[in-house]
């Protein structure tokens, strides 16, 4: 099922950007962008095309559109609740407090919201990691958010919050047997703008018998898998990806969250086996209890990762922050004062440049959606940004990645398409401001159904 009408059939030509094309081939040049029928149509220096309505990118950047390979969307109308919170006074508030107490539309309203933070800071794909399925209908309220929104979208299909302690750390539940009829009647087709993955628990968070089951049934109804490991102590006694590997059950299908108490080598083994990593850099550098980004740690290994927000109650809803936490701490790493994970001599570094593949091939790639997104590639879908390099915060821009990822934000992304769709235009929102406002009354019902206080 699909909700999306014809492809867009506007022609668009972006004349004269600094373009940052994450194809080796293309490289980074100052030329355009023309974008015909929802795709790139071609880029280069001097296009020309009569029919198509031409954007000045003089003094701006045009790359990929971001994409964050795992965010829990349903939590958007509870931003910004708890920068300091522990690991465990986040599942305590969040997850055990409040996660039962949601219904269907504020589901909705939390996946709408965090959608168009997204789309404002320049994310145009999200993966998002669903552990609301409360119900079939709270699924499906999930996923109509995102049709709504416009954003591309992975639908990671998860577990409950109802029971939520049922559900984690050593549970002996199998993984909700309504993904079935969501993978034959709602999100079949994976052409779509709006497609289907598996949010598993794995042994870490289950136990080997219920994730080989669960991997079984994400493989037969052709899936790919996201999994939770290395989250801090518990991950150092679980040693998920090892007991993965040793019964068979590696495989390149998964994208392995966190990772940040999971050894070097185990870090090898999801290499080996052509898996791939998302990193939270900016919620594990704020949340004590996960352990820290494994970012450099994964390139020893292997494994250029990708990036992701994770939660918006602890951190910022946008990659810039996230690519800025990365990098914050790789100086921590070069200054000798990093956590014990990170003290081998000779770690790999990475630069701006880098971070900005991270956050767009990077996490296309974590997706399986590479071959449709995640690079400015002649054929693929127009999924992109613009940045004003002009702005007061990034001039003189000497270095682009630098500027973007040193003092880039949200007020800065001047213009975001998905699929040729025009999300944002002259530094605006072309829709769904009013979900703010349903926010801020879904936020006040979830703490009065939960008898929690809201903050002062």
């Amino acid at each position: 099922m699909s909700h999306d009408g014809p492809p867009d059939t506007g022609r668009i030509l972006i004349k004269g950007a600094y373009v940052m094309s994450q194809d080796p081939g293309i490289g980074n040049i100052v030329g355009d962008v023309l974008i015909a029928d929802g795709r790139i149509s071609a880029v280069g220096a001097g296009l020309h095309d009569d029919q198509a309505r031409v954007i000045d990118g003089a003094r701006k950047a045009v790359l990929p559109g971001f994409i964050d390979t795992h965010r829990h969307n349903w939590q958007g109308a509870l931003r910004n609740l708890g920068p300091a919170w522990t690991y465990q006074e986040y599942r305590s508030t969040v997850q055990i407090g409040l996660g039962p107490y949601f219904t269907p539309e504020d589901v909705h309203i939390g996946n709408l919201a965090a959608d168009m933070l997204s789309v404002d800071s320049g994310v145009t794909t999200v993966r998002d990691e669903s552990h609301i399925s409360n119900s079939p209908q709270h699924t499906d309220a999930a996923i109509e958010a995102h049709w709504e929104s416009g954003i591309r979208a992975v639908f990671d299909h998860g577990w409950p919050s109802t029971d939520a302690e049922e559900w984690q750390f050593g549970s002996s539940r199998t993984h909700p047997e309504d993904i079935r009829r969501v993978r034959g009647e709602v999100l079949a087709d994976d052409s779509a703008r709006v497609t289907l993955n598996a949010m598993l628990r794995g042994p870490e968070l289950s136990t080997l018998a219920v994730a080989r089951q669960d991997i079984r049934l994400a493989r037969e109804l052709g899936l790919r898998i996201s999994m939770h490991v290395g989250l801090g102590e518990w991950g150092t006694r679980q040693r998920a990806v090892r007991r993965l590997a040793d019964s068979g059950l590696l495989g390149s299908d998964m994208t392995f969250i966190h990772c940040c108490t999971s050894t070097d080598d185990e870090l090898k083994m999801i290499a080996a086996h052509g898996a791939t990593a998302s990193v939270a850099s900016a919620l594990e550098v704020f949340m004590p209890g996960l352990g820290q980004p494994a970012t450099n740690r994964l390139l020893a290994a292997g494994i250029r990762p990708s990036l992701s927000v994770d939660t918006e109650t602890i951190v910022s809803g946008d990659m810039f922050g996230v690519m800025r936490a990365a990098l914050a701490y790789q100086q921590l790493i070069i200054a000798g004062a990093a956590g014990p994970m990170d003290r081998e001599p000779g770690l790999p570094t990475f630069d701006a440049a880098d971070l900005i593949g991270f956050a767009t091939i990077e996490g296309a790639r974590a997706c399986g959606i590479d071959d449709r997104t995640g690079s400015l590639t002649p054929g693929k879908e127009a999924d992109l940004i613009m940045v004003c390099l002009d702005h007061t915060n990034l001039l003189p821009a000497t270095d682009v990645a630098a500027s973007v990822v040193a003092g880039g934000h949200a007020g800065n992304v001047d213009l975001v398409l998905v699929g040729g769709r025009v999300l944002k235009e002259d530094g605006v929102l072309t829709a769904g401001e009013a979900v703010f406002e349903e926010a801020a009354a879904s936020r006040d019902r979830l703490f009065h159904a939960a008898g929690l206080p809201l903050p002062a």
